[in-house]
């Protein structure tokens, strides 16, 4: 208790812990750390309150994720150096490395006009976006610090194998290696002078990814010949006649009756993934069950493979397809670190709407499995 309020301290990943009390000012510090599923759960402990106010805090990871998505809705302040010989503003974070020059046998922060030295302690918090008004956000990086030598930080930036950590907890700046997210323009490269189909002779791969509708992506091999949203299972039925579909992966959850029920309507041809982060290897295909368990980090690895290395060719460029191309680049991959054991490995990050991600997903292990010639010459009708 402090005077008439009380200060609780919660961590993030125990449900009942968030449960347990309401509050008026919730303080999130590393953001980038908790799950939305968490967030939302604290955020819902202020729908009482008539304050509701909100402060986050992290170093940024992802672009468009955690705290730099939150710091992309406020009126974004950066710390501004005021040069005293020519009175020019200079951005250190957003002109660096040019903002660091080497004088003599040092570095020093320069102005961007003048070249003169800049002393951090002389500037002011100018927003980017000055027309948000409701949103406060502040951008903080060790090129403000006076107890960090720039010449540490240039040195660093020239010698290091990790410029993810780098950018994020020198710069304060989210950042992702190329190899670990999909550009839009890298899956529009992908597309060819043909439409979306309306059937095909097959055999032909479709993946089938849950939510509100139902996104579908059919391949048969080397060409992603049909993408869709619908809303009803029994139109999957009509794409697996329509396309002699041999394979088809659907996602398990959450309508897990669903999903059984139209595999049922097709043996051997639609199985339910489930993903396992434990397996290790090949996808698990279960005959009897119609289930296939994968890990989800080296199954997505392998699809995202599929792009970069330009082995599927996808319809002339149109809305779904860019649809298509937003959901691909709205997944991102990260490293994630057990904050009990230390242990540390890679997983996949959702940055934003993301169903033809996971049904491209499903697709490939449908195709991947079919190019094993398992079904060549076999009759679908």
């Amino acid at each position: 208790r402090v005077w008439s309020a009380f200060l609780y301290l919660r961590g993030m990943k125990s449900r009942v812990g968030l449960k347990s009390v309401p509050a008026d000012f919730i303080v999130y510090d590393e953001l980038d750390e908790a799950s939305q599923f968490a967030v939302d759960m604290a955020q819902e402990r202020m729908a009482h309150s008539e304050q509701g106010h909100t402060l986050k805090l992290s170093n940024p990871t992802l672009p468009d994720y955690g705290i730099d998505a939150a710091f992309q809705e406020t009126d974004q302040r950066f710390w501004l150096l005021k040069c005293d010989k020519c009175g020019e503003y200079t951005d250190l974070v957003g002109t660096f490395p040019d903002s660091l020059i080497e004088s003599g046998d040092r570095v020093i922060r320069a102005c961007r006009k003048c070249q003169a030295k800049l002393n951090p302690a002389v500037g002011e918090w100018v927003a980017k976006k000055p027309g948000v008004t409701d949103r406060r956000g502040y951008q903080f990086s060790q090129l403000y610090s006076a107890y960090v030598d720039p010449g540490d930080i240039l040195r660093q930036f020239r010698t290091t194998r990790n410029l993810t950590d780098f950018y994020n907890l020198k710069l304060g700046l989210a950042y992702v290696e190329a190899e670990n997210r999909l550009s839009i323009q890298e899956v529009l490269a992908l597309c060819g002078d043909e439409g979306i189909a309306s059937e095909n002779p097959g055999p032909c791969s479709m993946g089938v990814d849950q939510g509100r509708d139902l996104h579908v992506v059919i391949g048969r091999t080397p060409r992603i010949v049909h993408l869709g949203v619908y809303r009803d299972w029994t139109e999957l039925d009509r794409l697996m006649n329509a396309f002699k579909v041999a394979r088809c992966v659907v996602d398990a959850l959450p309508e897990t009756r669903n999903a059984r029920a139209f595999a049922k309507r097709f043996p051997g041809r639609v199985f339910l993934n489930y993903y396992n982060e434990h397996q290790k290897g090949h996808y698990a295909w279960n005959e009897n069950s119609l289930v296939v368990t994968c890990n989800r980090t080296e199954s997505l690895d392998a699809s995202h493979k599929d792009v970069t290395d330009r082995s599927v060719n996808l319809p002339r460029e149109c809305q779904v397809v860019r649809d298509f191309a937003d959901h691909l680049h709205n997944v991102a991959k990260k490293l994630d670190e057990d904050e009990e054991t230390g242990s540390k490995r890679y997983v996949y990050v959702k940055l934003g709407e993301d169903h033809f991600r996971h049904a491209f997903n499903y697709e490939a292990m449908a195709r991947h499995f079919l190019g094993k010639g398992f079904f060549a010459g076999a009759d679908f009708s």
